[in-house]
């Protein structure tokens, strides 16, 4: 009874301190989302406001809750899982993580192109721009995903299954970002849809994480790629439609759950039903 109540408990301080986590980023955020409402822009990524910024305050809080809870030897070992690639016992989870979102932008460029919609010639970013992006898009991801997956996700966890806990960081996710999608002129419509494919995304982000040994680093890596087309197409914008990648995700991200297993998206039925 006893061990039983304490393990209650300690669910319980878990569970809560994901949710403390929620509150402390927003908070966080606050001052970068007044920053955007002035209109200005990134000056090495002139299409996204001042707000985006915003990336690293997951990090931060996380690191702030952390150093609380464990002092600076638990902040160290946070920090560390960013470049937490050696948990991942198998290429083929950076071979999804990296190839996943572009075989994803294809599809829904495909669909544009077979609905007849009239779509510009494809312009590139020179080398060099590719890759200061790149590296932005990088660490921003790492700002993120240290928040996110390394801390929130295990707190959720405790008391949810692994679609569950996916579902709730995604929701709280796109909901973080509505402020940003609004001071960069976005419609309702983009940006209910842009909201709900980042659901979907992290379903898949928690799917690869739970797969690769709960490893930050494929996360991270899988959210760079998210983000990348815009650091390699000029004006990449024009050739998306939040709708129709919502729908390639959220079939993506169904299909993962039904094979995978909702309880922890890391057991995969086939391998199940063979055994």
């Amino acid at each position: 009874m006893f061990d039983n109540s304490q393990t209650k408990r300690a669910r319980a301080s878990y569970l809560a301190s994901s949710w403390f986590f929620f509150l402390l980023v927003f908070l966080l955020s606050i001052p970068f989302y007044a920053l955007g409402l002035a209109g200005d822009r990134l000056p090495i990524a002139t299409f996204l406001p001042l707000s985006a910024l915003m990336a690293f305050t997951p990090m931060i809080a996380a690191l702030i809750l952390v150093y609380h809870q464990s002092g600076a030897m638990g902040a160290r070992q946070l920090l560390a899982r960013a470049l937490d690639y050696r948990r991942i016992k198998s290429v083929r989870w950076v071979l999804a993580a990296l190839l996943l979102m572009p075989i994803a932008f294809v599809a829904g460029y495909g669909v544009l192109r077979l609905e007849g919609r009239a779509l510009p010639d494809v312009q590139f970013f020179s080398i060099a721009e590719v890759v200061a992006f790149a590296l932005m898009f990088f660490i921003g991801a790492i700002g993120e995903e240290l928040g996110w997956q390394g801390y929130a996700y295990a707190g959720l966890r405790s008391g949810w299954n692994a679609l569950t806990a996916a579902l709730i960081i995604g929701a709280i996710w796109a909901l973080w970002h509505v402020i940003p999608f609004v001071e960069m002129g976005r419609s309702v419509d983009w940006i209910i849809w842009r909201c709900l494919g980042a659901i979907a995304l992290r379903v898949i982000i928690v799917w690869l994480f739970e797969n690769a040994g709960q490893s930050v680093f494929i996360a991270v890596l899988f959210h760079t790629m998210i983000n990348i087309p815009w650091g390699v197409f000029a004006a990449f914008e024009l050739y998306l439609d939040p709708f129709v990648l919502f729908v390639i995700l959220a079939l993506f991200a169904g299909i993962v759950a039904a094979l995978w297993g909702p309880s922890t998206l890391a057991r995969f039925r086939c391998a199940r039903d063979r055994a």
